[in-house]
């Protein structure tokens, strides 16, 4: 993810969006695909065509850092992998959101994007997320390509 796109934090803001706690690096990984199919250029946040789909090759490290500032919650304790907002990281989420809203014109269309995104997919799983549209078509691409 270049700069230009990452001083937003999709990653914090789709995590707050879906109302703090998204089960399953599937299920957030494909809901980043879909808002960066819907609101980002591409050249800006490329995820690669993996076996199961389009990921963002810097998924792992971007949660990481934000686990390691508190930001976040990352529980691999449990079958499945369950990411958590702090309550630090709604603060910095609700930062983000006030401070861009004001700095950046595009930026309500990419959090209405986000919204939506979380609003679509917060009762589905991640294989029910999986069969839409938009990731069939990235999963007809080449393995390891960009998508």
């Amino acid at each position: 993810m270049k700069d230009r796109e990452g001083k937003n934090h999709p990653h914090l803001l789709m995590l707050d969006e879906f109302g703090g706690e998204i089960e399953g690096e599937l299920k957030f990984n494909k809901s980043l695909y879909q808002y960066r199919h819907r609101a980002v250029s591409e050249e800006n946040w490329a995820f690669k065509r993996e076996q199961w789909g389009p990921t963002d090759p810097g998924f792992t490290s971007i949660m990481d850092s934000m686990d390691d500032l508190n930001l976040t919650d990352n529980s691999d304790d449990e079958p499945i992998h369950i990411f958590r907002i702090t309550s630090k990281g709604r603060q910095v989420a609700s930062g983000i959101k006030r401070g861009l809203g004001k700095l950046d014109p595009g930026f309500s269309e990419k959090l209405d994007t986000i919204s939506s995104v979380a609003h679509r997919n917060k009762n589905r799983s991640g294989s029910e997320i999986v069969e839409d549209d938009d990731i069939q078509e990235a999963k007809e691409e080449t393995y390891q390509s960009n998508v």
